[in-house]
């Protein structure tokens, strides 16, 4: 069926605020060497110009809700645009990293307010029988910002100041804020609700399958957070390819991600959800078995054939697993689930990062190999991912059956 125009607007309005998430923290990145030579200060220092950045965006996730709620979604959308542009703008001026990093931080604020408000803007107002479709294109949007952040950050970082990488990303904002102020509908009438959080909550907790999407969610961005903040790791420390060559293989990744995205929004609101979800489990279980099994070899191909597969998994989970959450929820509600995707998704990842780089540092600084020797704790690492993975899909195929999906 036909998308109306207006909806695609919306749609690809937010699409293009995950493109610029995405774009940016790789784009950013590449150039890091530069601000760590200019500002002469060491790499866990510049490493704050990324912390910081990720500090801010989460920071206004959590508030993202309330204050769409208070004064608008497409409001607050449009004043984070203006937000991230005037940080955007500071970090190019910023002339010490102290400075950077507050700027930076600003920059994370508006970006994060922006991302927070557009999940909502997608369950408000595009049709239920579209939500697939819109959310495999935040999808796709969030999937081409990582292909293009690294070639382009690293084109602009060869060729100019690292200056440019702020200056360069500010024609996109200003232009998102053009498209967002033209492209989003009026806010709706802001209606005083009686109902507290809890008894909102209340609410939520007895729509069917809301809390089994929420906490596929968390558990899925958890285990894939960790995968794919050790592939870096593996393939300069075992494969001893340069960073740049690193990066380069994450765009498998994001090319797996843009591909099963457009075929999975689309697919989820014709079938459902349930199957592509099984899918995704069990693409990435294998992915990583698969590499956790024959990573000793010493060929990049498996670490190709895992970033594929992870893509592919994240392509297939994103969309259906997100209209799945919001498709029966009352109306009255879907604002308050909209602004939850990305805090379930970003603590997700985060939480990943934490336990994997933990329990990996633990099992080789207990070893005292090198890191050329380091492959078997890979493989462990990801042996046991892969295992998560598809207790994953057992699990989603028990619940599934008890609710007769």
């Amino acid at each position: 069926m036909q998308v109306p125009t207006s909806q695609r607007s919306v749609a690809y309005c937010v699409g293009c605020a995950a493109f610029l998430f995405q774009f940016e923290a790789f784009f950013v990145h590449i150039a890091l060497p530069d601000m760590q030579r200019e500002m002469g200060v060491t790499g866990p220092e510049i490493a704050q110009v990324i912390t910081m950045y990720l500090l801010g965006a989460v920071l206004a996730l959590l508030p993202g809700g309330a204050l769409g709620r208070r004064f608008g979604f497409s409001k607050v959308f449009v004043i984070a645009c203006l937000v991230a542009a005037v940080g955007t703008a500071l970090s190019a001026c910023a002339t010490s990293l102290p400075d950077l990093r507050w700027f930076r931080c600003l920059q994370g604020i508006g970006i994060g307010l922006m991302v927070s408000a557009g999940y909502a803007l997608i369950p408000m107002w595009l049709a239920r029988l579209h939500l697939g479709w819109g959310f495999g294109i935040v999808a796709q949007g969030a999937g081409l910002g990582m292909i293009l952040g690294v070639p382009i950050g690293g084109v602009v970082a060869h060729f100019l100041a690292w200056r440019w990488v702020f200056w360069a990303q500010l024609p996109l904002v200003i232009g998102l804020f053009i498209l967002a102020v033209r492209a989003l509908p009026a806010d709706p009438p802001r209606c005083e609700s009686s109902s507290s959080v809890t008894v909102r909550w209340q609410r939520l907790l007895k729509v069917d399958g809301f809390i089994y999407s929420l906490l596929a969610l968390f558990l899925f961005q958890l285990i894939l957070g960790g995968t794919r903040y050790l592939v870096p790791f593996y393939l300069e420390s075992v494969q001893i390819l340069s960073s740049l060559q690193s990066s380069l293989y994450m765009v498998i990744y994001a090319v797996g991600v843009i591909i099963a995205s457009h075929v999975a929004g689309a697919a989820a609101d014709r079938y459902g959800s349930a199957k592509l979800m099984l899918s995704a489990y069990i693409l990435a279980g294998l992915g990583c078995l698969f590499f956790a099994l024959f990573t000793s070899g010493g060929s990049t191909a498996w670490a190709l054939l895992l970033l594929s597969l992870l893509g592919a998994a994240t392509g297939l989970f994103s969309a259906p697993n997100n209209r799945l959450m919001t498709s029966a929820i009352p109306q009255d509600l879907v604002q308050d689930v909209g602004s939850m995707l990305p805090i379930a998704l970003n603590l997700g990842v985060m939480s990943g990062v934490f336990l994997f780089q933990y329990e990996f540092h633990g099992m080789v600084s207990d070893a005292l190999v090198p890191q050329q020797d380091q492959g078997w704790a890979y493989s462990t690492m990801y042996g046991s991912a892969g295992i998560a993975f598809l207790c994953l899909a057992f699990l989603h195929v028990i619940l599934n059956r008890k609710r007769g999906c």
